[in-house]
């Protein structure tokens, strides 16, 4: 599971640590739950840390003691403790907030998350506490803080906003001497040419020259879009769209919501604003893969083989059969699917759930029953490593999104050049050559991989005449 805490932040607690050192991940909720025992298990005895709570307000704040936590049940005095506020709603505005009582530092009851100061000034939870939808509601408290340390004119809400729910909370040992390890590889990972506007435009008149296998007879491939909700699997099409557009697109639906914003199957045109001309590709974005709600395998073989219309409105109450008013009887290679491109969060990765992972299992054995082409479209790259965040041009150079593609290989059971990073437009208002130049290249090799079916399925049906 990638780090959250950017680079920027991390030099701003090693100036205010006072001393050259580094941090260590040692104890991260989303990544291996939130639970006094699982804390204390992980971190007490690992000598100085620096405790991180990301709320729901976007702010970041948090402790740091020079000290080792412990399950004595008594406080940790710590006259190098403070506690500090990095980011306040979204913005970068750090300050640091000195110890006023070291006695009552740190606190190490062992039914505790980390705990600050006497009364206490941040006390993150007790026992165990299970994630609700997108965020850890903590059951601890901050409305003493001030207690122990100086807050300089600043209280709980311009601290913390008041809140203890939070996306993630994470713990860093601090370790002696600058960082050794860099974010950075020296040679890039996988061979990527430029960045430059010139190798923007030439894979935009890559695409918009595509047409598919000519022996086929077909207008257009079919890329169909399949992932967990909020991955951003109808934010790529809204991003590809962008491109040709020329500005920020929201053709599709999107957003992080508890269920599939997507209800309805769509076979997305997108359509060149300069020469007026659509491309000769399709989009084709399907229901959201949800830990509670198993999506119908029967009704995506229907997508896949090309039964199921266009803006047909799924019904989890009544699946898709061949009796339903549309069902497409006998579908030609132009009704079929010929490409899959799984759309993953590869910040969350780690924790996604087991019913999600059988479900893509069990739906790659009826793909592969085809000899459907598989590739990854692998997001939030932005949230998996912090240099890539600042620069997407780091992408190929981060080990962070290396070691993403890796492991999502490994869990897909695909081969590693099937797993394409992208950036998808979120937060953007203007358009970015780099970003332009992922997404395009991974519309690319799915156009690559769709053609490669489409010559299987003419071999095969030239095979079945003779």
């Amino acid at each position: 599971m990638p780090e959250l805490l950017k680079k920027a932040y991390k030099d701003q607690l090693v100036t205010w640590i006072g001393k050259a050192c580094h941090f260590r991940l040692l104890y991260k909720i989303s990544r291996d739950g939130c639970s006094a025992q699982t804390f204390h298990q992980k971190c007490d005895g690992q000598g100085p840390t620096v405790t991180v709570l990301y709320n729901t307000n976007n702010t970041i704040y948090g402790g740091y003691l020079s000290q080792s936590w412990n399950s004595s049940g008594g406080y940790i005095a710590d006259a190098n403790a403070f506690l500090f506020r990095l980011q306040y709603n979204g913005s970068s505005n750090p300050l640091k907030f000195s110890i006023s009582n070291a006695s009552y530092a740190g606190n190490g009851n062992n039914t505790y998350g980390p705990t600050f100061g006497g009364g206490h000034d941040i006390h993150t939870f007790s026992g165990t506490i299970n994630k609700s939808g997108k965020y850890f509601p903590l059951n601890g408290y901050v409305y003493n803080i001030g207690n122990s340390y100086n807050l300089n004119g600043q209280n709980s809400n311009t601290i913390t906003n008041g809140s203890l729910q939070v996306t993630d909370l994470e713990v860093y040992s601090v370790i002696d001497g600058a960082e050794q390890q860099q974010t950075q590889v020296d040679k890039p990972w996988r061979v990527h040419t430029d960045w430059t506007e010139e190798k923007l435009e030439e894979i935009k008149e890559n695409l918009l020259a595509y047409k598919p296998v000519s022996e086929a007879n077909i207008t257009a491939a079919n890329i169909l879009l399949l992932g967990q909700i909020g991955a951003g699997k109808s934010s790529f099409f809204n991003s590809v769209n962008t491109i040709f557009r020329g500005k920020i697109s929201s053709k599709a639906c999107s957003g992080n919501f508890e269920h599939s914003v997507t209800t309805m199957y769509r076979k997305y045109k997108i359509k060149d604003r300069s020469s007026g001309k659509f491309l000769k590709f399709r989009l084709c974005d399907s229901r959201g893969f949800e830990e509670d709600f198993a999506l119908d395998a029967q009704e995506i073989s229907f997508v896949l083989d090309g039964n199921i219309p266009d803006r047909y409105q799924f019904n989890p109450m009544v699946p898709f059969t061949p009796d339903t008013p549309g069902y497409i009887k006998d579908p030609d290679l132009e009704n079929k699917i010929h490409c899959v491109a799984f759309v993953i969060d590869g910040s969350t990765v780690d924790v996604m759930p087991d019913k999600v992972l059988k479900q893509i299992k069990d739906l790659q054995i009826r793909m592969n029953q085809r000899g459907l082409p598989q590739i990854v479209l692998l997001t939030k790259l932005d949230k998996i490593c912090p240099d890539v965040n600042d620069d997407v041009t780091n992408t190929f150079t981060s080990s962070a999104v290396c070691d993403a593609v890796e492991k999502v290989a490994d869990i897909m059971g695909l081969p590693r050049a099937h797993v394409l990073p992208v950036k998808n437009y979120e937060s953007e208002t203007k358009l970015k050559t780099g970003v332009n130049i992922l997404l395009m290249e991974a519309v690319e090799r799915c156009l690559d991989f769709a053609d490669d079916f489409m010559d299987e399925q003419l071999d095969k049906l030239a095979s079945e005449e003779t």
